[in-house]
């Protein structure tokens, strides 16, 4: 598009020549696990350890391997012990785990379930307590919204209603579509309601208005109600109108989160808790008396909710539907949290299927040695890949003998600390053993049989830093590393591009995009050099393609040295 800056002169600003490429990163990890806390088959972007914690609980004790022990927060502990920075995280569960819970009465029975808010063993540290709301420092209950049908006169659901700036009526015309704000007066003001005001009365609720009303208008009352209203039994003190229900959570003795509702009755008690963020806590479901106020529990009495399950014992089948709802996120390094060699296969699927052109997600998985794993169940592994990692053996984390599972978790947070370029060979883990210590000549046998073997030399280090495929060229991990990033930054800089027109002088702009990258991607190390051409034919450009073609030639690391020495 022309501009005129001055008469007789124009500017034609092409934005297409402008386009540079971002920033990219494949240091994100995708990992799948059990856990005792949080939504199950949600993905959770992490922000670290602590924010881990506080989503999916604290790891259990680890009972020898053999008892189902959570796999997620261990597995997260040792990659942001690595270096991890960026981890986006989805629970699994066994039939979906439960949630505890614990039922509140009142006078007809059964009232309301109080549900922890995720299913799990964390729920039964729980507690709840129903008292009046009626005491000095108690506040008056106050309704939010309450809707009726136009008409000269309503009943308001709460009585007696308390006098307060915060009292609000809106009346919606139907007719017309508008909403007026009537000015609210009370049963101690003389006369009618005019046309723009609504008189409360406030011991029996009763609403007047002063404007003609249809029964397909709309009101809109909030209110204050009081603590306690008259009791209809004589010589008795008045009654509570609400309670409040107080819902804590112990670790040990002490309470380290608490929740409080004032409730009219079971249904306002399920209406609050419905609403978006009400509580970190609970939900609620109506029981067959949901309309009756809860029962006030005795004096200083908390009732334990009862229940969870985490569903621990997840399957392969839990495990590949959690990493399903990984399939479309931005995540390139993928780790089973707990899961042994036997789920390779599966993780190789998955992230085969992640990295075609239709899902546009490259990635790597990383898997572990079982529990049971000897020199030769290890070697003999059938594992294929050049988006697998097989990491072997076992690690040892304080008093705690961990399997190979939990050994890949630590090089997924290596791989996540550096550049796709950066090869792991030789790099320290930061554990406190190995589960088997593996002489020179069996390393040697690991190494030909594709493992990314550990051994204990100053430190406890990663042997060479390569995948599990046949093929020479995909060995390393800084290969398909580095291919990898190519890819996802070829397309970070070509996205701009779509719906441009598909001529020579856009072509050449993208191709400029596209060289930027790739001389970077040289000036950083990672390529030793590239050929690239971009261009169409008079049929692809009817089509709308545009094609780019490259040549990479990655850098690869030194994984040994030989030296040769003559002596005279």
């Amino acid at each position: 598009m022309s501009e005129m800056v001055l008469p007789g002169v124009y500017i034609e600003v092409r934005p297409e020549g402008l386009i540079v490429p971002g920033q990219i990163s494949i240091n994100t990890i995708g990992i799948v696990g059990t856990a005792s806390r949080g939504p199950v088959g949600t993905p959770v972007f992490l922000g670290g350890i602590l924010d881990a914690r506080e989503q999916f609980g604290d790891a259990d004790g680890w009972q020898g391997g053999t008892s189902d022990e959570l796999t997620l927060i261990r597995a997260l502990e040792l990659a942001y012990g690595h270096g991890a920075t960026s981890v986006t995280a989805v629970r699994v569960a066994s039939g979906g785990g439960a949630k505890a819970g614990q039922t509140l009465s009142s006078a007809g029975g059964e009232c309301v379930r109080l549900r922890a808010l995720t299913p799990g063993t964390w729920g039964d540290s729980l507690q709840v307590n129903v008292a009046p709301n009626s005491g000095d420092n108690d506040e008056n209950p106050f309704v939010l919204n309450e809707e009726h049908p136009g008409a000269a006169t309503i009943t308001l659901g709460r009585k007696p209603v308390v006098k307060s700036a915060r009292n609000r009526v809106e009346y919606f015309v139907d007719a017309t579509g508008v909403t007026h704000t009537l000015a609210v007066i009370y049963d101690d003001t003389p006369g009618g309601p005019s046309a723009d005001q609504a008189k409360i009365n406030r011991a029996n609720g009763t609403i007047d208005f002063g404007l003609t009303t249809d029964p397909q208008d709309k009101v809109t009352v909030s209110y204050m109600v009081a603590k306690t209203a008259p009791n209809p039994a004589p010589n008795q003190p008045p009654l509570p109108t609400a309670v409040k229900v107080t819902v804590r959570q112990l670790k040990g003795d002490d309470v380290v989160a608490r929740d409080r509702f004032v409730a009219f009755d079971g249904d306002d008690l399920v209406a609050q808790l419905s609403q978006p963020g009400a509580s970190t806590l609970v939900d609620a479901v109506a029981r067959a008396n949901s309309s009756e106020m809860p029962t006030p529990s005795a004096p200083g009495a908390w009732a334990n909710f009862t229940g969870g399950d985490d569903g621990a014992a997840a399957s392969d089948s839990d495990y590949r539907s959690g990493f399903d709802v990984l399939l479309n996120e931005d995540a390139q390094i993928m780790v089973a949290a707990g899961r042994d060699e036997s789920f390779g296969d599966d993780l190789d699927s998955h992230c085969q299927t992640a990295s075609t052109d239709a899902i546009k997600r490259d990635r790597i998985g990383v898997v572990g040695s079982s529990r049971t794993a000897t020199l030769d169940t290890i070697r003999g592994h059938t594992l294929a890949s050049d988006r697998i990692v097989f990491v072997a053996p076992g690690i040892k984390v304080g008093d705690d003998a961990l399997p190979g599972a939990y050994a890949a978790a630590a090089v997924a947070g290596l791989l996540a600390a550096f550049p796709p370029h950066v090869s792991l060979t030789n790099k320290t883990i930061r554990v406190d053993g190995l589960g088997t210590r593996f002489n020179s000549a069996q390393l040697i046998q690991l190494l030909d049989a594709r493992v990314l073997a550990l051994e204990q030399r100053n430190g406890f280090r990663i042997v060479r830093g390569i995948t599990t495929s046949t093929n020479t060229a995909w060995q390393q991990i800084t290969t398909r590393r580095i291919v990898d990033y190519a890819k996802y930054g070829v397309r970070s800089a070509a996205e701009p591009f779509i719906g441009l027109l598909n001529n020579a002088r856009v072509r050449s702009a993208l191709r400029t995009s596209v060289n930027s990258f790739l001389a970077a991607m040289v000036e950083d190390e990672m390529l030793v050099s590239y050929d690239l051409t971009v261009g169409a034919t008079r049929d692809e450009e009817r089509r709308g393609i545009a094609r780019v073609t490259m040549v990479l030639r990655p850098t690869f690391s030194i994984d040994f040295i030989k030296v040769t020495m003559f002596l005279e």
